[in-house]
């Protein structure tokens, strides 16, 4: 395999606090190849986001903010990089598609002025070039009339029109990788489809490295070809798609794919994990998801041993489980009687 265009190596993340610290990564190792689609899924405070702010560097540099780890990317490590390395790598190199356009398009300036920002960041293009580009830009995301949407401002634009303008700013200089933090999240089901169509359009024309963090394991299942499934901070398991989602080897993998709607069965309850996760200032001695897990049974081990990711299967596929073996015989959508839900 060629050298990855993003290697992620024993990277944590800690914010320190009057009352404590809370670690919301721990030591995650992980790689994206080139034209490759890695999923990553989890609930929400699983460490997802933070862990691709740090990939881009946005994590302000203080000591409430402790980094430690390593993230390779074009030769060098993102986590000691310069302000002004960032600056080259950001939007040129490295892009990122954030989770609530809404918020991050500036409310007080007009599409297009945003847009041309984007454009002129890294290069010196002429004012007419630059407006040629944008409108460019905006008709490949697939938006109607893009000379007049220039002329918007975000708060006029419905939610698929402004995550299409983030799209077309981030894909702007053809990046190396392209992170898209929950690009679909509060979008219509048709305006769904249409967004991670671009995304793979644009994915595809320029050879991009895309990761998708999502919470849509359908989506996964159609985009990814690699999945890391992450719980309180750590990974718990990683592999190729077909093997994830028809032979998981960690419970929380399994738990996650038993809570979607069973359209082949007629069941009356949806099957959700018991429970909630873990508070990030005061996890488990042993495995993080111990209290949660149909598996454990109350085996000391699991209390007091932090799993670690080992090879579970298949090359490639990795679970951080102590009984990953015991996992098996036990299949996506299966059902025992005491399982089933009560009214």
């Amino acid at each position: 395999m060629s050298e990855p265009l993003l290697a992620i190596k024993n990277l944590s993340v800690t914010f320190v606090s009057h009352s404590g610290s809370i670690r919301a990564v721990e030591r995650v190792s992980l790689e994206v190849q080139r034209g490759e689609t890695l999923g990553i899924v989890g609930e929400s405070g699983s460490g997802k986001s933070v862990m691709m702010l740090a990939v881009m560097g946005l994590l302000p540099r203080t000591k409430r903010v402790v980094t430690s780890g390593e993230v390779l990317f074009q030769g060098g490590d993102v986590l000691r990089a310069s302000k002004r390395e960032l600056r080259r790598l950001r939007g040129r190199h490295l892009a990122l598609i954030p989770q609530d356009p809404m918020t991050c398009l500036d409310p007080v300036l007009r599409v297009g002025k945003q847009l041309h920002e984007a454009i002129r960041a890294h290069e010196t293009v002429p004012r007419a070039e630059v407006q040629r580009r944008g409108i460019e830009l905006l008709t490949s995301v697939g938006l109607p009339e893009p000379e007049r949407h220039c002329t918007q401002f975000p708060h006029e634009l419905s939610g698929g029109m402004r995550q299409r303008t983030m799209i077309a700013m981030g894909i702007a200089h053809s990046p190396s990788l392209l992170i898209a933090d929950e690009p679909t999240t509060a979008l219509d089901v048709t305006i769904q489809a249409q967004v991670m169509d671009l995304l793979g359009k644009a994915q595809s024309e320029t050879n991009t490295g895309l990761v998708l963090i999502t919470h849509d394991l359908g989506l996964v299942a159609e985009m990814a070809d690699r999945v890391v499934v992450m719980y309180a901070g750590r990974v718990v398991e990683t592999g190729d798609v077909q093997t994830i989602f028809r032979a998981p080897r960690h419970p929380y993998t399994r738990g996650l794919l038993d809570s979607l709607p069973q359209l082949s069965n007629d069941e009356r309850w949806l099957h959700p994990i018991p429970g909630n996760p873990p508070d990030p200032a005061y996890k488990p001695m042993g495995c993080s998801f111990e209290p949660r897990c149909f598996l454990a049974g109350g085996r000391a081990r699991c209390g007091t041993e932090l799993p670690v990711l080992a090879p579970a299967g298949v090359r490639g596929h990795k679970s951080a489980c102590h009984f990953a073996e015991e996992m098996v015989d036990i299949l996506p959508g299966t059902r025992s009687a005491d399982e089933e839900q009560t009214p």
